[in-house]
């Protein structure tokens, strides 16, 4: 019996951010990795295997599109849920969604976000780079 916890990685330049959605997350029983830069999340996850990944909308050194298209061209196969500071109604989510997003959330509406993160890894068991 395969028991091993979902990965999320977490890419935010807030640091409250990291830490109230790193401590709702573990909670839930998921194991997280926190970073601030778009450098740092795609060193990890060009070496190690996430479930699935909450980026900001923008990071001190690239905003999520430059994240998702560098994914892209790595060919790796992560879910992506892009968290902003606005209302996620004003984002051109088909664009995004174009490039590997799987939903786009109000970065502060935690219960949302964590909704977001069990259905997405709840219905997408194989989900991992390989």
């Amino acid at each position: 019996m395969n028991t091993s916890r979902k990965r999320v990685l977490i890419a935010d330049c807030h640091e409250e951010v990291l830490i109230a959605l790193e401590k709702m997350l573990e909670e839930m029983g998921f194991d997280t990795t926190t970073v601030w830069t778009a450098k740092d999340a795609l060193r990890l996850i060009d070496s190690e295997v996430f479930d699935l990944v909450l980026v900001n909308e923008y990071l001190p050194d690239a905003d999520c599109e430059d994240l998702l298209k560098a994914l892209q061209r790595r060919g790796a196969h992560v879910p992506c849920v892009v968290m902003q500071p606005s209302a996620p109604e004003i984002t051109d989510f088909a664009g995004l969604q174009a490039l590997g997003a799987h939903d786009v959330v109000c970065k502060y509406a935690y219960g949302q976000i964590l909704e977001i993160v069990s259905q997405c890894l709840a219905r997408d068991k194989t989900t991992s780079l390989v």
